[in-house]
């Protein structure tokens, strides 16, 4: 189920709730390592379960413009400087924010909407929304596997803890 369950954490990250997939990317990283699973394969499940939320925040971005964006940033602890800040830094750094975007947390929810209101072609914003999650995800799946023998060290460790890694 490694594949089902990279797409299902990405798809929630990307759609914005609070799960993070980072620790299953690293994880599906770790078991593309042993040779457990394909790392392409598993690759292909980020990018799909990624581009499908970002392509209709983008959309929702460019017909809605900053109610989206005001929407997004009202669970922020400061959601009027959340809009001006994130407006700022697109600005400032223009498409570049689309490609480091996924690796902070909340601007890779922002991100989209944002540059369907500040007029980034679907092309391009395809385009570059891809490179991002491939990326993005590759980075920590690649990391994953890198580390794959230190990681299977943890999660045997992890295992014999049982409960009380719960407690910790």
């Amino acid at each position: 189920y490694g594949y089902a369950l990279v797409g299902a954490f990405v798809l929630a990250e990307q759609v914005g709730l609070p799960i993070p997939a980072v620790p299953v990317l690293l994880g599906v990283g770790a078991l593309a390592g042993s040779g457990r699973l394909s790392f392409l394969l598993a690759l292909g499940a980020a990018l799909a379960a990624s581009l499908v939320p970002d392509l209709i925040w983008y959309e929702l971005g460019r017909r809605r413009g900053n109610r989206v964006l005001r929407n997004l940033c009202r669970i922020s602890l400061e959601p009027d400087s959340c809009v001006r800040r994130t407006q700022d830094l697109f600005v400032r750094q223009g498409r570049k924010t689309l490609l480091f975007a996924k690796f902070l947390p909340g601007l890779s929810t922002v991100a989209p909407p944002l540059a369907g209101m500040v007029g980034i072609g679907r092309s391009q914003f395809i385009a570059l929304d891809m490179a991002a999650a491939v990326l993005w995800a590759g980075t920590w799946m690649g990391l994953g596997y890198v580390f794959s023998d230190a990681l299977e060290v943890v999660a045997a460790w992890a295992s014999r803890l049982g409960n009380w890694i719960g407690v910790v």
